[in-house]
């Protein structure tokens, strides 16, 4: 009886979900989908030929309204100079899967090759549980590779206690008969990433040359900067954090000999940092001395000086299946003379209005009145054309607006690369 009893309730079962869709949480139905999963992808540039190649069982969408899973890609810096890429799923069409992130690890030495082979088959792994619910699974065979049949682990032996180093040396060359631009760059890093402690450690050097011919007349623009920071962070915990900030720079271009400071910071981040990859929103207040030596006496008539200086920080960061939202508000003063102060603000969104259409939209606005270092005098008019010196100014102001429209065939699976 008992077994007439289950044979029956199981044939009802399966008469239910005949239709593939879940009547309660947890039920899962056996009918598969004779469609490949369609997909959407954003957030980083990827090869799109070699996943359109590599991966046939799934169909790549170009419009996330008709994708039955829509995945966002976001990657940051790991101590070690690598990537880490946050995969986020995010379920359109299969009611008995919830949203989930895995991720995948690319290291600095990593050739391209290497890194798009880890990105696609993380991506792949991660499209299984659906790809399983499509007729297309039954042409899958997965196939695992090890040369021992036990997986044993052992204890990493760094012998560099988990710091990276690197270095960048760039320039560039514009010749013309009466113009000459000469640009080199020096960068170097040295960093420690870990769960508990971030150091970093970077230094950058800059030579701008320009050579102007006119009428006989040789005119030159030699612009210098240097620039030195280090930094120490402690994770407090889930959401705190502090951090001693130290600087070091130098600009002719802005009349400083140099520029000193050093400040300890603490931050607060309202949303776990453990989901960063989706949300971000920081509250960091900054605090330390300064000490400034300039080229040419200052209009404050000053040729070097003391300061306290105070700085708040808002970054929010937003990553969702409409959009993106990024924006920032930076407010800083003198402790001697709050009158000379800057605030920032800038954003950048990216917002899917209906199918087809979605806009973006760039804003960055500066107050400012902190212009302590302008050299004192009158500014020649060569000064300016060759921009030697940086101007006084009461604001900054920068836009970007975008609009796209999209229609036609949401498939993009052909791969023709002729001509």
């Amino acid at each position: 009886m008992a077994i007439l009893l289950f044979a029956i309730s199981t044939a009802f079962a399966a008469d239910e979900m005949k239709d593939a869709k879940v009547r309660f949480p947890g039920s899962i139905s056996y009918d598969k989908r004779a469609t490949k999963l369609k997909i959407y992808i954003e957030g980083i540039r990827l090869d799109m030929d070699y996943l359109l190649k590599n991966m046939r069982y799934v169909d790549f969408v170009n419009d996330p309204a008709v994708a039955d899973v829509h995945i966002i890609i976001n990657s940051q810096v790991s101590g070690s100079g690598g990537h880490v890429y946050s995969l986020m799923y995010n379920n359109k069409t299969f009611e008995n899967f919830g949203d989930f992130t895995i991720t995948a690890t690319t290291s600095s030495s990593d050739t391209y090759e290497e890194q798009r082979k880890k990105i696609k088959d993380a991506l792949a792994l991660g499209l299984m549980p659906y790809v399983n619910q499509t007729e297309a699974s039954n042409r899958l065979a997965l196939r695992y590779q090890s040369k021992d049949q036990k997986i044993e682990t052992t204890p990493i032996d760094d012998p560099w206690n988990s710091w990276t180093f690197r270095g960048d040396v760039s320039g560039s060359m514009n010749l013309e008969e009466s113009r000459e631009i000469y640009n080199y760059y020096f960068n170097a890093r040295a960093d420690k990433v870990t769960e508990e402690w971030r150091y970093r450690n970077s230094a950058r050097r800059s030579v701008n040359t320009k050579n102007y011919t006119n009428e006989g007349e040789e005119y030159t623009s030699n612009n210098t900067s240097s620039y030195v920071s280090s930094s120490v962070v402690k994770s407090l915990s889930s959401r705190w954090s502090t951090g001693l900030f130290g600087g070091y720079n130098n600009s002719n271009y802005s009349n400083i000999k140099y520029s000193m400071s050093l400040k300890p910071a603490i931050e607060y981040n309202i949303f776990p940092w453990d989901i960063s990859d989706r949300k971000v929103f920081t509250i960091a207040y900054y605090i330390g001395p300064e000490w400034k030596k300039y080229y040419e006496e200052t209009i404050y008539d000053k040729l070097d000086e003391s300061l306290w200086e105070q700085n708040i920080r808002l970054d929010l960061q937003i990553v969702q299946t409409w959009g993106e939202v990024q924006a920032g508000l930076n407010a800083s003063n003198y402790m001697h003379d709050w009158s000379k102060n800057r605030i920032t603000f800038n954003t950048d969104l990216s917002v899917r209005i209906v199918r087809g259409l979605s806009l973006r939209f760039g804003f960055r606005f500066e107050n400012v009145h902190d212009q302590i270092y302008l050299p004192k005098g009158e500014i020649s008019l060569e000064d300016v054309l060759l921009n030697k010196v940086q101007l006084p100014s009461t604001f900054e102001l920068g836009t970007n607006f975008g609009v796209r429209i999209q229609f036609g065939s949401i498939y993009n699976n052909i791969v023709n690369n002729r001509l």
